[in-house]
């Protein structure tokens, strides 16, 4: 079968995931504090390639193959010549000439992707492998060693390598923070730094929002617009007066009594992050939030905007378009190229 069919319907499925999000993207333009959704691809597994019907020679490169090794803060990046490095993933292994990575908590070597922040991520990502496939742990000094004693050298008869196409990774959110409007609002609150509001569901669970579109309900407690529980540090905070003040240190003052203080917190492992609706968030399955203290203030009578910029979400969009246009062409070609191939050449 014709691999580029395969190689173009990739493309054109990792396309239309990225164009639901960013249709989603747009939709949400006018949400109060919504945060955009990046796409992630990657090329599927760098395979290797042998002659058709070439008998192995069991003849292999010799010798100690120099590799190019250098690093930069936490990233390193080596290349080799003569063999190839192995990244496992979740797809199976993949041979590659050239390889960027940084060190995890645990130690391992694995490739990274950058938040917001810059900071160097490696949830879900890739591992640096031996020979066999096995993910390598090694210390920052001794990484070339590491990585000189583990490039895998192919049989004779493999003259390269190929990947099946292109593979929507994943979704990440882009956390930058959008206009802040003001609307005079009582309860209208936002953050001019990286934090959240914590609040509380019906279900007991614990949510984080950027949206501070807040209102009071029959009991007088502070809730969300859709009536998540609005968390003070010692607890959900209930207005009972007529005047109500609150102060850029997110004490909540009413009728001249401070009732509560919000619990506003930034989460330093932001990245494990999940959307659940309504402009919150909840932690991924399995992960602790690490909370930390938030540093800016918060905002009476304000409200933070989305951070979808419409005009380059379009100018993406309608690149996408043409990329999927393309791909369509594409597969079109070679589905013409195969009916001549059967009905034509193949006549006798």
């Amino acid at each position: 079968m014709n691999r580029g069919l395969y190689i173009s319907a990739t493309s054109l499925i990792a396309n239309q995931k990225k164009l639901d999000i960013l249709s989603n993207n747009l939709a949400n333009v006018n949400t109060t504090g919504f945060k955009k959704d990046i796409s992630l691809v990657e090329t599927f597994p760098e395979k290797l390639l042998s002659k058709i019907n070439d008998r192995d020679t069991g003849l292999r490169v010799t010798g100690r193959n120099a590799i190019t090794y250098e690093t930069d803060g936490q990233v390193h990046t080596a290349r080799t010549d003569n063999g190839y490095f192995v990244i496992n993933t979740p797809n199976g292994n993949s041979y590659v000439k050239e390889v960027r990575f940084t060190v995890d908590e645990q130690g391992y070597l694995r490739t990274y992707y950058r938040d917001n922040r810059e900071d160097l991520n490696t949830d879900y990502e890739n591992f640096v492998a031996n020979r066999e496939g096995n993910p390598l742990q090694g210390q920052v000094g001794d990484i070339e060693e590491l990585l000189q004693g583990n490039i895998y050298y192919p049989d004779s008869h493999v003259i390269g390598t190929m990947n099946a196409g292109v593979n929507f990774q994943k979704v990440v959110i882009d956390f930058t923070a959008g206009n802040i409007v003001e609307t005079g609002g009582t309860y209208d609150l936002a953050l001019d730094e990286s934090g959240f509001f914590k609040v509380t569901g019906e279900d007991g669970n614990t949510y984080y929002t950027r949206d501070g579109s807040f209102s009071t309900n029959a009991e007088g407690a502070l809730i969300t617009a859709s009536g998540e529980l609005v968390q003070g540090i010692d607890g959900p905070i209930y207005i009972d007066g007529k005047e109500v003040l609150i102060r850029n240190d997110g004490s909540v003052i009413v009728d001249g009594n401070v009732v509560g203080f919000l619990d506003v917190v930034d989460i330093d492992n932001r990245e494990f992050l999940r959307k659940v609706g309504d402009s919150l968030y909840e932690m991924a399955e399995g992960v602790e939030s690490e909370e930390i203290p938030y540093e800016g203030e918060v905002i009476q009578g304000y409200l933070e905007g989305s951070n979808v910029n419409t005009i380059q979400e379009m100018v993406d969009m309608i690149t996408l378009l043409r990329e999927f246009e393309s791909g369509q062409k594409i597969i079109r070609m070679q589905d013409e190229i195969l009916q001549k191939a059967s009905n034509e050449i193949g006549r006798v």
